[in-house]
């Protein structure tokens, strides 16, 4: 589409909303911004484009905004059934994410992640990888920066994007060269009628993919698993048990099997026990990325010596501090129960569990039976915030539960129930918006509740 002189609205201004408004102005669309909120910080994003040329209308979105308008681009917080996105296909203007917009505008090559769980750790990973093999590429999407943002850059050729349910749910002819879908369990019903649309809205991934490209398809998850018959593109396994084809564990080796697909004799890439990462979880995550690292000519080695020096990201079972002998994690990227039961695998030691935030529209019931499961590992439950009392109450009666509405009272109630070897696990199970900006800061939060803990004690205390 040639934008000079359309008219476009642009429905949420966070960072995808401001990045395709602002693109969107440079190639000479006249262009409408629209936000429901009216808080400090939008009213300074507003302040910012109108100094742009752009448009900007906060408040209320009635259908008056559709008027003479081409296009709509919207953004993932944007649910695409709202009455204004209802009203502009009923008037047949074309709706259009803004990883679609970047598609439209580039002609580089797009690697799409996407899962419920893991994908910022394995869009970080791939993008290190090819960093290290010199390639010239960069990890965008949700991870930080918006895919529109980069699609200019003149050093970069591939684009290693993060993409959401939220925005594959608008996509028109989006196609990524590779594409990767790590999992699918129950979250976001808060956005979605029900799962099984959060299941179409993910597998949109493969929709416009031929068979010249590849997907990568995590074949432990029965969700995904089922969706394989559908896809046109060259589908690459991972698994933690072994495959006639793909990537998969053996003997406690990484291994890719992938003569049919690449014409690779099997190799092994590296021993799991190399890896810095904790969690069978991030086993998924790491497979992934050497698939798409393979797919894309990364030599083994390469892979191999960044894999096992990866130390995982900051609020993703992150290590904080030992203090008198307990040591305490923050795992505040866990934001819906799946997560959740992921962190609890990653260790042997008793745990004292806290969780709570808002409640995405999910049952607990799949933590009460993690719990179960987990041989009494969880020693202790403390429950915090909007959820937390939800979440005790779906518990094992016979787990030990204690409520506190703020974080840096359930660090310290956690504090006192543990003991030396034990371990204080951060992983909330919730999203963060009861009463945090986002997840990093609600972990920030735990993290100086923890430190402060380690001060109060004065000694036996092992700062990160």
């Amino acid at each position: 589409m040639n934008f000079l002189g359309k008219h476009v609205l642009v429905l949420g201004l966070g960072l995808s909303g401001k990045a395709a408004s602002l693109k969107l102005k440079s190639l000479g669309a006249e262009v409408i911004a629209s936000d429901t909120s009216k808080s400090n910080e939008m009213l300074d994003v507003a302040q910012g484009l109108k100094a742009s040329g752009v448009d900007v209308r906060l408040g209320s979105q009635g259908k008056e905004l559709l008027d003479g308008v081409d296009l709509v681009v919207v953004s993932p917080g944007v649910p695409s059934r709202s009455l204004i996105i209802n009203e502009a296909r009923s008037l047949e203007i074309p709706v259009w994410s803004e990883i679609e917009l970047a598609y439209q505008l580039t002609g580089k090559q797009i690697i799409a992640i996407t899962g419920t769980n893991g994908k910022t750790t394995t869009t970080t990973l791939i993008g290190k990888i090819f960093e290290a093999a010199g390639k010239k590429a960069a990890a965008v999407g949700n991870i930080g920066t918006p895919l529109v943002s980069s699609i200019d850059r003149e050093n970069i050729d591939t684009l290693i994007a993060e993409v959401s349910s939220f925005q594959l749910d608008t996509i028109v002819d989006f196609k990524p060269a590779v594409s990767v879908l790590l999992n699918i369990t129950e979250d976001h019903l808060d956005w979605h009628p029900d799962f099984s649309d959060y299941v179409r809205a993910k597998s949109r991934l493969f929709m416009n993919q031929t068979e010249d490209d590849f997907a990568i398809l995590n074949l432990d998850d029965k969700v995904v698993r089922s969706l394989v018959s559908g896809i046109r593109a060259k589908v690459i396994g991972t698994s933690k048990g072994e495959l006639e084809e793909g990537i998969f564990i053996k003997e406690g080796q990484v291994v890719a099997r992938l003569e049919a697909k690449l014409g690779q004799q099997e190799i092994e890439i590296f021993n799991i026990n190399e890896m810095k990462l904790r969690g069978s979880h991030n086993l998924d995550n790491v497979m992934a990325a050497v698939a798409v690292s393979l797919v894309s000519g990364i030599d083994a080695e390469v892979i191999r010596k960044v894999v096992t020096r990866f130390p995982g990201l900051s609020h993703r079972i992150e290590f904080v501090a030992s203090i008198d002998g307990v040591m305490y994690y923050d795992d505040s990227k866990a934001t819906n129960v799946d997560a959740t039961v992921k962190a609890l695998t990653a260790f042997t030691e008793p745990v004292i569990l806290l969780v709570g935030g808002r409640n995405k529209g999910n049952s607990f019931k799949p933590l009460a039976e993690a719990i179960d499961k987990e041989d009494k590992k969880v020693k202790a439950v403390v429950g915090f915030g909007e959820a937390g009392r939800d979440i005790l109450g779906a518990l094992p009666q016979d787990v030990y539960k204690e409520y506190t509405e703020r974080v840096d009272d359930a660090v310290l109630a956690a504090s006192r129930l543990a003991e030396a070897g034990q371990v204080v696990l951060f992983s909330p199970a919730c999203a963060s918006f009861d009463a945090f900006k986002s997840y990093a800061h609600r972990g920030e939060i735990f993290k100086k509740a923890v430190l402060a803990i380690g001060e109060r004690n004065g000694k036996g205390w092992t700062d990160r």
